[in-house]
């Protein structure tokens, strides 16, 4: 049986910058279609216009360098980065790559001298809140404007 190859790695060169906004824009379909609410609020048009210009750093999931998912980091305010687009495509599934990518973009964090992590997710997201409460994040006050009165804000100490 052929082993698989898993690396996740600061996405750094054009090719895999390119593959980690191809996985945020299926993600944006993935939850725009969960929610049935797009997300415009949160300045996507932008976001994708300039992408990563918002970013402090991307984070890149391959399996047999094939990408398969990706995450985010936004340096929010002094102190704070952000986690955002957290996704694994289907094809990645089944590997802990949330959990995976969720450490690394703590670890890497924490490296650039930020000292807390914050998040949004949904509490539909059944999966993604258990990896986030396991890892010790906790629940926070909404700590931006956000339409949807449903999210869940978390934030963990680095």
């Amino acid at each position: 049986m052929a082993t698989t190859k898993l690396n996740i790695g600061l996405a750094e060169t054009p090719a895999e910058i390119a593959a980690v906004k191809s996985i945020f824009l299926e993600y944006l379909e993935f939850i725009e279609d969960f929610l049935c609410q797009p997300l415009d609020f949160q300045g996507t048009e932008a976001e994708f216009s300039t992408f990563p210009a918002v970013y402090d750093f991307l984070l890149l999931a391959k399996i047999d360098a094939q990408p398969v998912a990706a995450c985010g980091v936004k340096n929010f305010k002094p102190g704070i980065s952000e986690l955002k687009r957290l996704y694994a495509r289907p094809e990645g599934r089944g590997h802990n790559l949330g959990e995976r990518l969720t450490v690394a973009a703590m670890e890497e964090s924490r490296r650039r001298g930020y000292q807390d992590m914050y998040l949004d997710t949904d509490p539909g997201l059944t999966h993604a809140n258990r990896i986030y409460e396991k890892l010790g994040f906790t629940d926070i006050p909404r700590y931006y404007e956000n339409p949807m009165g449903c999210s869940r804000y978390m934030k963990i100490s680095l």
